[in-house]
C-alpha cells in the first residue's frame, strides 16, 4: 500500500526545508505555499486571513534571523534560510494583498 503524501511533500524540496528547520510556523507557511503551488485559486476570504497570519510569520522569521546574526551565531545555514523565508513570505503577502483589492 502506497503512503499518501502530505501537501508539503507534494512540492519538491519544501518538506526537506521544513524538516531541517524544525520550526512550526515556518512549516505552516511552507504548507500554505505548497497549497498555493498546487491550487493557486485561493478564495478571497482565505486570502484576507492568511495575509495577517503570514505577515506575523514573516516578522518572526526576521527576528529569528537577526537574533542568529547578533546573539546565537552558531548556525549560519538556518540564519540564511530565515532571512530568505522572511523575504519570500513578505512577497507572498504582497501578492495576496493585491488579489484582495
Amino acid at each position: 500500500m502506497e503512503q499518501q503524501k502530505t501537501t508539503l511533500e507534494m512540492v519538491n524540496g519544501l518538506s526537506e526545508i521544513a524538516d531541517f528547520m524544525n520550526d512550526e510556523e515556518l512549516t505552516e507557511a511552507l504548507t500554505f505555499i505548497a497549497k498555493l503551488i498546487l491550487k493557486p485559486d485561493i478564495p478571497l476570504k482565505v486570502a484576507t486571513v492568511e495575509i495577517v497570519r503570514l505577515q506575523a510569520i514573516a516578522a518572526k522569521m526576521a527576528f529569528k534571523a537577526t537574533w542568529m546574526v547578533n546573539v546565537d551565531k552558531g548556525n549560519r545555514e538556518k540564519k540564511n534560510i530565515y532571512f530568505t523565508a522572511h523575504e519570500a513570505i513578505t512577497d507572498l503577502v504582497s501578492a495576496l494583498k493585491y488579489i484582495v483589492r
